[in-house]
């Protein structure tokens, strides 16, 4: 009888592996098993608020690191929660460097409210540098947000509008590794949009921010598309160049329904008349025409998408330099 190793790949019966391990079968999972785990998370602080949801720092003491944890507020209406869950689906599907993605989902057991667990980013939104006055280059700012841009061109081509872009969700981050490399996070999709969902929208909520949303978006029902998110892009950029002045400031103070109103009605001033003493005019005139464009009224006036959009953020970027 022969001693020589067959060729199937196995010594006396045992299974050799491709480093030549000669180990032992493990347990095999049958089909259709479901695997629970119990996630630990400290909370470290608050970072933030919003209409159906608190944001903390936590630490994640399985995996030994912080995450930044959404928790649902325990007195919304059902369709909040409806639009909670769907968030945390939609943001956990997203592979992209623009977009934070959600890693784990539960419910609390001492208060039974729902949350997920999202990276945890060093930095500060675009709203700190307008709240602050801190005064950003004009080459940054298209750097900035052309990988908004980058982002947008993602989830538009899955049929998801945003629905609501502003300064407080647009994150400024740094890479861990490399500090000088800038990072930007679109934050945020309690209130997006999945066109590919053929079911009955609300007509009693205007969802979004009423200072940056698209005329059409400030009729509740009606339809929307990828171009409202470059509008509010659009004005999020005129806040950002001007160091926190807004074509519709002299409404803030006034009802909610006036500046929707103002949307769809009134012509925004030119961004030059608030930027800085010295600007050059053929920028001035440059910045003009790119947000008279992302904020034209009817909606195909517009850019035609995220990817045009970024692609006259780069003119400018480059107008800037040269001057």
């Amino acid at each position: 009888m022969s001693d020589e190793k067959s060729n199937s790949g196995e010594v006396g019966g045992t299974p050799m592996s491709s480093t030549g391990y000669y180990g032992y079968q493990g347990t095999d999972l049958p089909t259709g098993m479901v695997v629970k785990c119990v996630s630990q998370f400290e909370i470290v602080q608050r970072l933030g608020e919003g209409g159906m949801a608190k944001v903390y720092k936590a630490f994640d003491r399985l995996m030994n690191r912080y995450v930044a944890l959404k928790v649902m507020k325990n007195d919304v209406p059902e369709w909040a929660h409806r639009h909670f869950r769907r968030e945390a689906r939609m943001c956990a599907s997203f592979m992209h460097n623009n977009l934070v993605r959600v890693m784990q989902v539960g419910t609390t057991e001492e208060l039974g409210l729902l949350w997920f667990a999202m990276e945890y980013l060093r930095g500060k939104d675009v709203g700190w540098f307008i709240d602050n006055g801190t005064p950003v280059p004009v080459s940054v700012i298209c750097e900035i947000f052309g990988q908004v841009c980058e982002a947008l061109r993602y989830v538009h081509l899955r049929r998801i509008v945003h629905c609501d872009i502003k300064p407080s969700n647009v994150f400024v981050t740094r890479d861990s590794h490399d500090p000088l490399l800038r990072v930007v996070k679109l934050l945020d999709f309690g209130v997006a949009r999945d066109l590919s969902d053929l079911s009955p929208q609300s007509k009693a909520h205007v969802m979004g921010d009423p200072r940056y949303i698209a005329p059409e978006q400030t009729i509740p029902g009606g339809y929307i598309d990828h171009r409202a998110d470059l509008y509010a892009l659009g004005m999020t950029f005129f806040e950002l160049v001007t160091g926190g002045r807004h074509p519709f400031e002299d409404l803030f103070d006034k009802h909610p329904r006036t500046l929707l109103q103002a949307h769809r009605e009134r012509d925004p001033l030119p961004v030059s008349r608030f930027m800085p003493p010295g600007t050059p005019s053929g920028l001035g005139a440059a910045i003009d025409d790119f947000f008279f464009k992302a904020c034209a009224k009817q909606v195909n006036q517009r850019f035609a998408d995220a990817a045009s959009m970024k692609d006259a953020m780069n003119d400018l970027a480059k107008l800037a330099g040269s001057l």
